[in-house]
């Protein structure tokens, strides 16, 4: 039974929040959130051109944050900071192997939060990954959630099960039965039976594109890859790589053994990266539709006015810079730079103008403070049962208050292997602090590729306003650099085990807070 005590909630939100936090959003009637999420999707692939409807719809009356990253640049770990409001670090998932199961405190997320906040909370599409295997049955519905329609397994576009409120259900392969297809079809349906509803609606579309499809080959040409809908097969057939100057880089001296061991791309790979490429770029189609339809949904339901859209990718990925072909979880601007949208109506803004972008260091994290200061909910699972959050509400960029939002802050972005065992490249673990201009990095390396993690350090800085492809690591290239070396390694030192935020709240174990 959800509490529905939603004047005491939004009270103890003041208290838990400890922000300025605007009338508006704690009005009577509490704002319909919709989150969709991508999988996998680059920053540069976020375009007019590629998804117009999300452009014209979320992008065009809303914010872009056009300096957004992920902190740890995977699906799982990305994933779980939106729903935490943390680090890894403090949630305990730091890549996909450990998954699921490592996520601290599991029945206290941001579905559970809203719930009590008098929410209908419903989940469409992937969910983290390893929550099957982590629970009593595969179709468990996780804590939080009123209504599950989760997909099951790794990355299918066709014939794949998913998990309706605790029942399975298989899709085959017909055109009716792609993935993205289905989702649309359920986030359409529930929006336009439950927003007519007196409950306010907290909806997260989980899409599955566009990763690439995982034991399994549909046919076709992007068979084994990102599938497209069919009817968008041919949509990007003849798409070209983009080729900023960190693609198959030409001086890799200076760059980390996971990036040293590389070999230049041949022809031969770049041609399959290519179609790689326009196959991904064709599934944003299908994406684009289902932004258009379930804001159409909420439109015809008359709640356009009180319903705030956020769009954003889990992770980024690299298409041939500093000679990685394939891949998401390193900590260089590909990898962690996502497209991140979020549409507030002017009511909710109190009468402030539309901001149309922002430049503010944001993160995934900062997504779970957002919707809670909108709901005017806290981040408890019950009284005196709460997780400290690590983000900031982003609200204040939105409505016109830009001088309350650190413009210098630090973030954090890190990733751990799971277990003893190193990535086949040789990568364990790294941490990296990003300040705006710069971000410094320390990895540590397996002494062979795929062996066991020892410490043998690896330092990277880069300057992100002269260099912004990392071509330089000017701590190889530059060691006099060293002040700012200094200055960012001590920073480092102090957010890598940071928790929550001055001002907001108590101090967890005596660790520092974070920014």
């Amino acid at each position: 039974m959800r509490g529905r005590g939603a004047l005491l909630i939004a009270a103890a939100a003041l208290v838990a929040l400890a922000a300025a936090t605007p009338a508006t959003a704690l009005a009577a009637k509490q704002p319909n959130i919709v989150l969709i999420t991508t999988d996998d999707q680059t920053l540069s692939s976020y375009t007019p051109k590629t998804m117009p409807n999300t452009s014209r719809l979320l992008g065009s009356k809303g914010t872009t944050f056009t300096n957004a990253i992920v902190t740890t640049p995977q699906c799982c770990p990305s994933r779980a900071s939106m729903i935490t409001g943390q680090y890894a670090h403090n949630h305990g998932v730091r890549s996909n192997r450990l998954a699921y199961a490592a996520l601290a405190d599991k029945g206290n997320t941001l579905p559970v939060w809203l719930d009590r906040a008098g929410y209908e909370t419903v989940h469409i599409g992937k969910y983290l990954n390893g929550y099957e295997s982590a629970v009593g049955t595969p179709t468990e519905v996780a804590p939080g959630w009123n209504r599950w329609y989760t997909t099951l397994g790794s990355t299918r576009y066709y014939d794949y099960d998913v998990a309706a409120n605790g029942k399975a259900v298989h899709f085959r392969d017909g055109d009716g039965e792609y993935v993205t297809r289905v989702i649309t079809r359920k986030a359409t349906e529930l929006a336009k039976r439950l927003i007519p509803k007196q409950e306010p609606l907290y909806m997260q579309v989980d899409e599955r594109a566009p990763h690439t499809e995982t034991g399994t080959d549909s046919g076709g040409r992007c068979g084994g890859r990102a599938v497209p809908d069919r009817r968008d097969k041919d949509t990007y057939r003849d798409a070209t790589l983009p080729r900023p100057p960190s693609f198959n880089e030409l001086d890799i001296a200076d760059k980390p053994d996971f990036v040293k061991s590389r070999l230049p791309i041949d022809s031969a790979r770049m041609k399959k990266m290519t179609k790689r490429y326009g196959c991904m770029l064709s599934t944003l189609r299908g994406v684009d539709r289902n932004v258009k339809k379930i804001f159409q949904a909420v439109k015809k339901a008359g709640e356009l006015d009180n319903t705030v859209f956020a769009f954003m990718s889990d992770n980024g990925f690299f298409d041939g810079q500093h000679r990685i072909g394939v891949g998401k979880i390193y900590p260089y601007e590909e990898g962690i730079r996502v497209p991140m949208v979020i549409r507030m109506p002017a009511k909710l803004r109190g009468g402030a103008p539309l901001v149309p972008s922002s430049g503010a260091p944001v993160a995934n994290i900062d997504l779970a403070p957002t919707f809670l200061e909108l709901a005017g909910g806290t981040p408890c699972a019950a009284p005196g049962n709460c997780r400290t959050m690590d983000g900031r509400s982003l609200i204040p960029l939105m409505n016109g208050r830009a001088s309350a939002f650190p413009s210098q802050r630090a973030l954090v972005a890190e990733f751990a292997v799971g277990n003893n065992i190193s990535q086949e490249d040789g990568l364990c673990n790294y941490e990296a602090v990003r300040v705006p201009g710069a971000i410094y990095i320390v990895s540590t390396i397996a002494a062979a590729s795929g062996g066991a993690c020892e410490p043998d350090r690896a330092l990277e800085l880069y300057d992100l306003a002269t260099d912004p492809f990392q071509l330089t690591n000017k701590a190889v290239r530059e060691p006099a650099i060293g002040s700012l070396q200094a200055t960012l390694a001590s920073k480092l030192s102090a957010l890598k085990d940071c928790a929550g935020l001055a001002g907001r709240d108590a101090r967890v174990d005596g660790r520092p807070y974070c920014e």
